[in-house]
C-alpha cells in the first residue's frame, strides 16, 4: 500500500505544481464584439535566434459584411532583435510599404481598394530573429482605417491589441 500511496501523492504534487501554468501558453485574441480590432500575428511565437519568422498585421471587424477600403499604419520592432528580410506579397487591392526605416525598427504600410479588401491581412513581412524575447518590442500603430463603400472613418472604434498572437490562433 505504501507504494500506491506514494504514487498518489506524487500525482497530487505534480498536479499542484502544474496548476499555476496555463493550459495554453499563448493568449487567444479577444472576440470582436463591436467595431474593429487590429492585431500583430506571427507564424512562430517561439522562433529562436537565426530562425525566420513571418510577422503580419491583421484586422477583424464585428460586422462581417464590413469592407475595409483604406488604411495606413506602422509596425514597430526592436531592430537589434529582428532584422527585416522581405515583404510578403498580398495580391488584393493596392498595397504599399516603406521599409526604409527597418534599420531603426519601423515599417510604414498603407493600402486602398475601392471595392474593399478580401484579405484582411494589411501587411506581412519576414524577419530574422537576432535576440531572444524578440516579440517584446513588436507594436502596431494604426493611423487610418476607412470603410470601402461609405468611406466612413473606422479609426475611432478601432482597438489595437497590444498582445502578439500566433497565426493559428487568429482565424478569419
Amino acid at each position: 500500500m505504501l507504494p500506491l500511496r506514494s504514487i498518489a501523492m506524487a500525482v497530487v504534487l505534480v498536479g499542484a505544481a502544474c496548476a499555476d501554468e496555463p493550459t495554453r501558453p499563448d493568449p487567444l485574441p479577444p472576440p470582436v464584439d463591436q467595431g474593429t480590432s487590429a492585431y500583430i500575428v506571427v507564424d512562430n511565437l517561439h522562433a529562436t535566434i537565426g530562425q525566420t519568422v513571418k510577422v503580419s498585421v491583421v484586422v477583424r471587424a464585428a460586422d462581417a459584411g464590413l469592407k475595409i477600403g483604406s488604411y495606413t499604419g506602422r509596425l514597430h520592432f526592436d531592430a537589434a532583435a529582428l532584422q527585416y528580410k522581405a515583404e510578403v506579397a498580398i495580391n488584393d487591392g493596392l498595397r504599399v510599404a516603406n521599409p526604409n526605416g527597418a534599420g531603426t525598427g519601423e515599417i510604414r504600410f498603407a493600402g486602398a481598394s475601392a471595392t474593399g479588401f478580401s484579405d484582411l491581412t494589411l501587411y506581412s513581412a519576414t524577419f530574422t530573429v537576432k535576440q531572444a524575447n524578440w516579440t517584446r518590442a513588436l507594436t502596431l500603430q494604426m493611423e487610418e482605417l476607412s470603410a470601402a463603400k461609405s468611406l466612413a472613418n473606422l479609426s475611432p472604434q478601432l482597438q489595437v491589441q497590444r498582445t502578439v498572437f500566433a497565426a493559428e490562433q487568429v482565424k478569419p
